[in-house]
This record gives structure tokens, C-alpha cells and sequence, in this order.
């Protein structure tokens, strides 16, 4: 008995119907059913807030990502996908960049961010998002995972 394999867009189409559903399922609930919160709230960690806490340890892990991977970028140099495909490459970068950035600035309009700091945070969760794409290719990473 033969095992049928289905074509990459099927599959591309199968998981992306199952993630929009999936989404949709997880927004109506932590949207809507959850009770909204009645009192702001905050821990303390070792006498420091909270959010002071996890800002400064996603800073740190951020930098210490950038710090990494522009080392392993350096050494490696891993530019075959580049230069066989620039214009999917550029393209690629694009859409990983402001795709993702898109979102957040959606969630955020929605609660209630505007302005300029709005936009700002825009363009540099874009650039950070394009960043990380590329010290990914350059470093090797995806070559790693997609070959």
C-alpha cells in the first residue's frame, strides 16, 4: 500500500486553514468570554515590578540574540539563498518584516495606542523583525532548517 503525499500547496493551504481557525477560536475566547479586569495588578519580583522584571530580561535576551547571531553571521556568511534568489530573498525579508510588525500594530490600535509612537513602534518592530531575517539567513540558520 502506497502512502499519498500531498502537494506543498495543499499542505501550505490545510495548515493555514487550521491556524486561521485555530486564531479565531483562541481570539472569541480571550476576547470575549474572559471577564475583563476589574484592578490593574502587579507583582513584585525580589522588591522590583514586574513588568520592570520582564522588560529588562526581554531586552537583554533581544540584544543577547543580535550580539549571537551577528558572531555566528560573521563566521558563517551564508549567502547561497541570496544571491541564486534576490528578488525572493528581498521579498521574503519584506514580508517577514512588516507582516508580523502589521499585527502588533493592529493589537495595539485596538487597545486603545495612537499617534506617533504608534507608527514609531511600527517601523522599529519592522526593523527588528528584517534583522533578525537576516542574521537567520547569514548565519545559516535556515539553510539549517529548510535543507
Amino acid at each position: 500500500m502506497s502512502k499519498k503525499v500531498l502537494p506543498d500547496t495543499y499542505t501550505f493551504i490545510i495548515a493555514a486553514a487550521v491556524g486561521l481557525v485555530l486564531g479565531a477560536v483562541l481570539s472569541y475566547i480571550f476576547g470575549s468570554v474572559v471577564l475583563p479586569t476589574k484592578m490593574p495588578f502587579e507583582f513584585t519580583i525580589g522588591g522590583l515590578s514586574s513588568n520592570l522584571v520582564i522588560v529588562d530580561v526581554l531586552v537583554v535576551a533581544l540584544v543577547g540574540a543580535v550580539i549571537f547571531l551577528g558572531y555566528v553571521a560573521a563566521i558563517v556568511q551564508d549567502t547561497i539563498f541570496p544571491t541564486k534568489h534576490p528578488w525572493l530573498f528581498m521579498t521574503e525579508t519584506a514580508v517577514v518584516s512588516f507582516v508580523p510588525a502589521s499585527v502588533i500594530y493592529i493589537m495595539s490600535d485596538f487597545r486603545g495606542a495612537s499617534g506617533t509612537d504608534l507608527n514609531m513602534n511600527f517601523l522599529l518592530l519592522a526593523a527588528k523583525f528584517g534583522i533578525f531575517h537576516l542574521l537567520f539567513q547569514f548565519s545559516g540558520v535556515y539553510t539549517y532548517f529548510f535543507s
